[in-house]
């Protein structure tokens, strides 16, 4: 049964988002040239389903001089995409390796006559063709074999047309003339590709949504199962929970950056829980309040319907309540402190299309503990182990 869920999660994902999701008019993103066509017609980038394009998507590329060309999707891999270019009005910006932004925009509308009104003009686009992959093949369609020809296709194009939920092809080389078939789909967005041979397609559904990107806070509720001990004057005894050990944290991603804080977060948190050391009867509450640093290494934190691995790190503080019952008498006493903490650990995250999502991790969390004990003197505990954190959230 776990396993079916599993297996539609994904299926779901790649049959509703193509229509659900796409980047909104007037979106921009940052971009790299992978590989230029000699004709400058036809381009690969590394922005790709996993940044929200989905082909027929038309944009401008443009530098802080002003637009330089424009162009539509032909293809889309999670990673990158191919574009062709129907318009460019700067070829010497048009190189590879070159940095610049694309802004997406409605497809180009030309008149016969100013009195008339708007029509879509068919894209003179590109002719060239291009692999998804890192070796990218560009040729003139007119002076190309496809009888003759063949192309490889290297084990990272395979991981991508199993990300995009293609059938896997049985042997690494496919006829060229397929791929050719391909680059005649139409240079405009109203029209389809009927190409019957889809192991070359490679028009992926995007893993997330552009309205989604645009969410970057995550509130959090967790709850936590403890391995914890006391150690006080070199004595150490397990600690045992009294009650529920809850949290409720505020999470803030930088996934829209272009630089090296891209896959960190930041979260803010508060913390309560109590329990008590073995053999005795003192009852320990703890209220704790802190700062923390996820950094998300395998995957993107906008990723849906993936697992999200991360490491994280928090520090912070608190105050400690003991509460005391005597053991010849009917009354107790109550004896107030603070503590400061740390934790240092590793997880993995699961956020689905609505914007629920859900987390588990485990941690090492040490705390040290003063207490200003009734006759002015103080004591001093530490409190450390491993910690089970299951939590669920929301992205907003």
């Amino acid at each position: 049964m776990k396993k079916s869920i599993w297996t539609l999660l994904p299926i779901l994902a790649i049959s509703y988002s193509s229509s659900i999701f796409g980047l909104d008019i007037d979106e921009k993103l940052t971009l790299r040239f992978l590989k230029v066509s000699s004709s400058q017609k036809t381009v690969l980038i590394n922005r790709g389903g996993e940044d929200g394009l989905v082909v027929g998507d038309h944009a401008k590329f443009f530098i802080t001089a002003g637009v330089v060309a424009r162009g539509v999707v032909e293809k889309v891999s999670p990673t990158r995409s191919v574009w062709s270019l129907y318009r460019v009005v700067d070829p010497s910006e048009i190189t590879q390796d070159k940095v610049l932004n694309l802004k997406i925009s409605s497809p180009v509308k030309i008149t016969d006559d100013p009195s008339k009104s708007l029509k879509e003009e068919p894209i003179p686009g590109g002719s060239e063709t291009m692999s998804m992959g890192d070796e990218v093949t560009s040729v003139n369609n007119d002076e190309m074999d496809s009888s003759e020809k063949e192309v490889v296709i290297t084990d990272e194009d395979q991981n991508e047309l199993r990300d995009v939920g293609l059938s896997e092809t049985k042997n690494k080389v496919v006829p060229n003339n397929s791929k050719k078939k391909n680059s005649t789909s139409s240079k405009s967005s109203n029209t389809e590709n009927n190409n019957d041979d889809d192991t070359n397609e490679v028009n992926t559904v995007p893993v997330m949504s552009s309205s989604f990107r645009k969410k970057t806070w995550d509130v959090v509720g967790s709850m936590n199962f403890n391995s914890l001990w006391y150690t006080s004057d070199d004595v150490t005894t397990s600690a045992s929970p009294t009650g529920l050990d809850l949290g409720l944290a505020l999470e803030k991603y930088f996934y829209n950056s272009n630089n090296f804080f891209k896959d960190f977060s930041l979260f803010g948190f508060i913390h309560k829980t109590s329990m008590k050391s073995d053999g005795s009867l003192n009852t320990n509450d703890y209220f704790e309040y802190g700062l923390g640093l996820n950094y998300h290494f395998y995957n993107r934190a906008y990723h849906v319907n993936r697992i999200i691995g991360f490491g994280t790190f928090a520090i912070g503080a608190g105050s400690v309540s003991t509460e005391t019952v005597s053991t010849v008498s009917t009354t107790s006493a109550s004896d107030t402190g603070s503590n400061s903490f740390f934790s240092l650990g590793a997880g993995a995250k699961y956020l689905f299309i609505g914007g629920f999502g859900m987390r588990a991790l485990v941690d090492f969390y040490s705390s040290s503990e003063s207490r200003e004990l009734d006759d002015l003197s103080t004591t001093d505990t530490s409190l450390s182990g491993v910690r089970l954190q299951l939590g669920l959230s929301y992205r907003f």
